[in-house]
């Protein structure tokens, strides 16, 4: 397991420094208020490919994952799908959010490309190539980058509307070189595989995997809105390296280790918990020792004003919970039956709404804006791995979940 994460963490870690690259040239170019903007847009992006796949990524490989036959019917029904619901969330975002109407053009395209990516990606995961799946989920964050890097040389890059043509760009260079494999060799219609099912298992997905990640990133959501895009800059810039970096790592973890355990393939739990408290340790001590020095040369002094060391600890601690948060979330959602599921749907949601209510009452404390934000997301994201740890307990004794026993060693 441990040479599939660290082959996975290749193209990971390629697309994390791409990404961190890339926030670092818009974070010094870039108005904070258009920043902010840069931060929304990317989790509007995020959130947006989830959606619009309607969970049949993880639906296909929960499906396939003891037959590995391509069916055409299955792949048309899959692209008009994502069509239909880019459109439907692209309206969503018009409603809530005052982006260009040009702008939403360029979210849609990019939404619909993402999320057939992901559907690609699922083809390769099942098959087991996660360097390949890895790459269509997060290898066009390296294209970002060199376009960001053209548009600098050329002068353009303080544009935003520059950043909103490049990403699907980006998207579609990485999707033309596995476009033709999604069609090629595969069967006509085949009367023993059942649609509905199929759509029924992308619909739990699509449920679960949505919330949670609307969970994961509410703060980007919540602070436009409660607040405003300056607001949202400054805690991207201030935060981004101590909060993604830690991130990152536990959804390299989770990325690999969800199909094996679907698979019923045994995966050493101790050696994924031994694996976070040493990261976790070490980017503690770490960013306390030069955190400050860091962001301060990342942005060229921008955010200096607003961080300091408290904030260090208290991003650093939301890195690590979010690791935690990745790997449980991949876990039950590989061992749960539909019915749990459900209930962990309910859970993300509610755990939505006080995050959103913690972050008012924060508002009228005493405390910092970028403290009582890290401490809104804290105690909810805590709410959040205790709420997993129940119902992960509960599906440890449910025969009827999907595997009956979670021992230590899955």
């Amino acid at each position: 397991m441990l040479k599939k994460i660290s082959s996975t963490m290749v193209v990971m870690v390629g697309s994390m420094i791409s990404s961190f690259a890339v926030t670092v040239i818009l974070g010094r170019s870039l108005s904070i208020s258009d920043f902010g903007e840069f931060a929304l847009l990317k989790q509007i992006l995020l959130i947006g490919f989830t959606i619009a796949v309607f969970g049949l990524d993880y639906g296909y490989i929960k499906y396939f994952s003891d037959d590995h036959r391509k069916n055409k019917m299955i792949q048309f029904l899959t692209m008009k799908i994502i069509f239909g619901i880019s459109l439907i969330f692209v309206f969503i975002i018009f409603l809530l959010y005052p982006i260009q109407s040009n702008k939403l053009f360029f979210i849609f395209i990019s939404v619909c490309i993402g999320a057939i990516n992901l559907f690609l990606a699922a083809r390769c995961r099942i098959e087991e190539k996660f360097f390949l799946g890895q790459l269509l989920n997060s290898g066009w964050k390296i294209i970002f980058l060199i376009l960001i890097i053209i548009m600098t040389l050329m002068g353009q890059v303080d544009q935003l509307n520059y950043v909103y043509v490049s990403i699907p760009i980006s998207l579609a260079v990485i999707s033309i070189f596995f476009v033709k494999k999604l069609f090629e060799k595969s069967e006509q219609i085949d009367d023993n595989i059942d649609i509905g099912h199929y759509l029924k298992l992308g619909l739990v997905f699509w449920l679960i995997n949505s919330s949670a990640l609307i969970s994961g990133g509410i703060e980007k959501f919540a602070i436009p809105l409660i607040y405003d895009s300056k607001t949202l800059g400054i805690f991207t810039g201030t935060s981004f390296l101590f909060v993604i970096s830690l991130t990152m790592i536990g959804s390299a973890i989770g990325y690999v280790i969800f199909p094996q355990i679907i698979s019923g393939k045994i995966i050493h739990l101790w050696k994924v918990y031994l694996l976070i408290f040493i990261i976790t340790l070490s980017s503690l001590i770490i960013f306390s020792l030069f955190g400050e020095d860091i962001v301060s040369i990342m942005f060229s002094g921008r955010f200096d004003y607003y961080i300091n060391e408290y904030l260090i600890i208290l991003f650093t601690t939301i890195g690590s919970l979010n690791i935690v948060h990745t790997i449980l979330h991949f876990i039950l959602s590989a061992h749960a039956n539909e019915k749990q599921l459900l209930i962990y749907w309910v859970v993300t949601l509610f755990n939505i709404l006080v995050f959103v209510l913690f972050l008012i009452i924060m508002r009228s404390t005493s405390y910092s804006l970028l403290i009582s934000i890290s401490i809104a997301i804290i105690i909810t994201r805590f709410l959040k791995i205790i709420s997993i740890l129940i119902l992960l307990k509960k599906v440890n004794n449910d025969r009827d979940g999907f595997l009956k026993i979670i021992p230590e060693t899955v």
